[in-house]
């Protein structure tokens, strides 16, 4: 029989006609409280609850044993979604279409003048646990082909010893989870026979009245006495048979004295529709939600700074922060003098309006906010607005980087971990310093700078200044006497439309090798720490190489990298190189922010067009009237395009003025693949003609052609 004609039948004979399945297997758990029942959709990430109704269409004394049938079965006809209980003053087993209005299913076999408060569904079957009275089950199938189909529930086991309120199934290996009450155990329950192993001891107890799986097999209980959510971690076999299955607060759900959840196994636990804000320091300060992260529910009105923050399905951690990724939302703190140790520092918080803020900050630098002096704010009442608040430095901070944690809600007792409600979760890098240091930040101390590249020097190409693209910045530690005792550069790449390999290097005019201490100077690939620092061993000057080949560092899915629309992947390559100078060596002699960044060419075997020989390290391309460095190759000079000439100081630019290389103080929007810089920029021509003197906004968006630039779409 076609599904049409059984639908039109169904319209004449059925009490389920206008019932509507659920048409997804959602990510929302469901929780029925109260007498008669309430029905809330709960985000167990957050702990926030929506009532859905208040009236299931039953007078009724409440609905319990609920369970989520997702449809997946091998039964014919509809195998529709919907959601089964135990309705207690008809003492009956009921469905719930997608707007939770309820009807009577016909069952028998089921123990008379008795409610089931236990209860879930899985692969069609409804099970039913009623402790001291037996544990069943009902197929569902014959209600696809005839909705008002009696159903006969089988008996698994006449004994059900356990303690438990509610029970749910896990999507992974198809098997059934309980916490008792009274001694927080954790037991597998065979279905074939009611059987019982014990796993091992959550280490909670309490009436855990609601009980949901996700389909990456993370176990939620909710507890009925204060609403805490806690996860259980049987995402694998091996934990589970680990027995160490330790509960951990999750979120603050609702209280109530009559609790019971369904929920769709199979859903992930936060859907693309995120309304959600993650932390993004490195996860080591727990940032993942797969790690108990921090997180808050958006749009409610609590956040820090002036703008609001947007959604994220997780934490973002190195290379992606949430600045990269979406909107620059974190705006709301702002160190106001320097972090010294021993010392008190002044930060300014922006709250959106009157709210509770804690804050962390890893003084010893050990990766986590666990130690017991690294609170330094604990649920402070902020007023909307600027606040200022004064931190105590301790005298034995770790000196050098750092990360710093601030969240802000209408609720108090938060954790550096766990989920919110409402707020906002911001996480920051800082740096201690000794007492009477300074710190210098180029192009400032949050923003960054940009460089663009065209590659194809010593010919002008297609001069679209995308073949590399680079955001950075650069931090100056500065002693008592002015002299750098540490530079910090940080940035990513941002685009990468070449088709050639490139490298991309650090050289500090004024230093050479034997002055950076190479012991102590580090270099970082998204967050890890890698073998070497990248200072170049065959070179007098102070070269630092972040890495040999960019096109080793960008996702394979696309050629044009962030240049062409419809590339738009995410951020992949982040840096960091912490560079310490030699005790007692004079850096007056440095050249100024923002040094020397400059891009040379993959040593290899690939060849670029027009050249019959691939120089590799010996060519490389500088920000205009910026001489090379010693391992340059000057036989290109004056080839094709490049109108250099050392004796005049004049590198890498056209007999026009114009450059290879760009540097903006600022984000920068590049443009589009094959798109000419000048036709993105058209007073770019009058600023590269007079040498910088006019046209100095040339690169402001609103100079922009429409339709010419990359626009990034998180």
């Amino acid at each position: 029989m076609s599904r049409l004609l059984t639908a039109a039948l169904l319209t004449t004979v059925s009490p389920f006609a206008i019932a509507a399945p659920f048409e997804t297997c959602p990510s929302k758990a469901y929780l029925f409280q109260s007498s008669p029942v309430q029905v809330y959709s709960v985000n167990l990430v957050t702990g926030s609850t929506t009532l859905f109704t208040n009236d299931v269409g039953l007078s009724n004394q409440g609905i319990n044993a609920v369970g989520f049938d997702n449809g997946t079965g091998d039964g014919v006809g509809f195998e529709e979604k919907y959601i089964y209980g135990f309705e207690k003053t008809r003492k009956k087993v009921v469905r719930l279409d997608k707007d939770f209005q309820a009807d009577v299913i016909k069952v028998s076999g089921l123990p008379n003048n008795y409610s089931f408060y236990v209860g879930d569904v899985y692969d069609r079957y409804y099970y039913l646990y009623g402790p001291g009275r037996g544990f069943y089950r009902v197929d569902l199938t014959p209600l696809d082909s005839d909705p008002n189909a009696k159903l006969t529930a089988e008996t698994i086991s006449t004994s059900a010893p356990l303690g438990i309120t509610d029970f749910a199934f896990h999507p992974g290996n198809d098997e059934l989870y309980a916490v008792n009450n009274s001694n927080g155990k954790l037991y597998e329950i065979d279905t074939n026979n009611g059987s019982t192993k014990y796993i091992g001891s959550v280490g909670v107890t309490g009436t855990f009245g609601a009980g949901y799986f996700d389909v990456n097999g993370y176990y939620y209980i909710s507890r009925n006495q204060d609403g805490d959510i806690f996860r259980i971690d049987l995402s694998t076999q091996e934990k589970i048979d680990s027995g160490s299955v330790t509960a951990v607060k999750f979120a603050d759900g609702p209280k109530s004295g009559l609790n019971d959840g369904a929920r769709c196994e199979d859903a992930p636990v936060i859907d693309e529709d995120s309304t959600i804000d993650f932390g993004d320091a490195p996860d080591s300060y727990k940032t993942l939600l797969a790690s108990n992260g921090p997180r808050h529910e958006v749009g409610t009105g609590y956040y820090l700074g002036l703008v609001a923050p947007d959604s994220e399905g997780d934490g973002l951690i190195s290379p992606l922060d949430d600045n990269k990724a979406g909107s620059e939302d974190e705006d709301g703190v702002g160190f106001v003098t320097a972090i010294e140790a021993g010392n008190t520092a002044i930060i300014s918080v922006q709250a959106s309006t009157t709210g509770y803020l804690s804050a962390w900050l890893d003084w010893n630098q050990d990766g986590d906010f666990e130690d017991a002096d690294e609170k330094i704010v604990s649920d402070s009442v902020l007023n909307a607005g600027t606040n200022t608040l004064s931190i105590a430095v301790p005298s034995d901070a770790a000196v050098g980087s750092t990360f710093s944690r601030f969240r802000f809600s209408e609720q108090a007792g938060l954790d550096y971990f766990g989920g919110a409600t409402t707020g906002e979760v911001e996480d920051h890098p800082v740096t201690v310093m000794k007492s009477g240091t300074t710190l210098v930040h180029y192009p400032n101390e949050r923003g960054y700078a940009t460089l663009a590249f065209e590659d194809n020097w010593p010919k002008e190409g297609d001069y679209d200044m995308n073949d590399v693209v680079i955001r950075f910045r650069i931090t100056e530690t500065l002693d008592e006497n002015n002299q750098a005792t540490r530079i910090l550069i940080s940035g990513y790449l941002s685009a990468y439309g070449a088709g050639y390999h490139n490298g991309f290097a650090m050289r500090l005019p004024g230093l050479n090798r034997v002055d950076i201490d190479n012991a102590q100077t580090t270099m970082k690939h998204n967050g890890v720490v890698q073998e070497s620092n990248g200072m170049e061993s065959d070179a007098t000057e102070a070269i630092f190489v972040i890495t040999d080949d960019l096109k080793q560092k960008v996702p394979a899915e696309c050629n044009y990298y962030r240049t062409a629309q419809y590339c738009q992947e995410e951020i992949a390559f982040e840096f960091e190189i912490d560079i310490y100078p030699h005790d007692g060596v004079s850096t007056y002699g440095l050249m100024d922010m923002p040094y020397d960044p400059f891009i040379f060419a993959t040593p290899g075997p690939y060849v670029r067009d027009g050249l019959w020989y691939n120089p590799g390290r010996g060519l490389e391309i500088h920000l205009a009237d910026q001489a090379p460095t010693e391992k340059f190759d000057a036989y290109w000079y004056g080839w094709w395009s490049d109108a250099g000439n050392p004796a005049e100081n004049r590198y890498f630019k056209t007999s026009a003025n114009l450059p290879w290389a760009l540097l903006i103080n600022d984000a920068w929007k590049w443009p589009q693949e094959h798109v000419d810089l000048i036709a993105a920029y058209p007073e770019f021509a009058g600023y590269a003609e007079t040498s910088g003197v006019n046209n100095t906004n040339w690169y402001m968006d609103e100079k922009a052609t429409l339709g010419t630039v990359f626009e990034p779409e998180e």
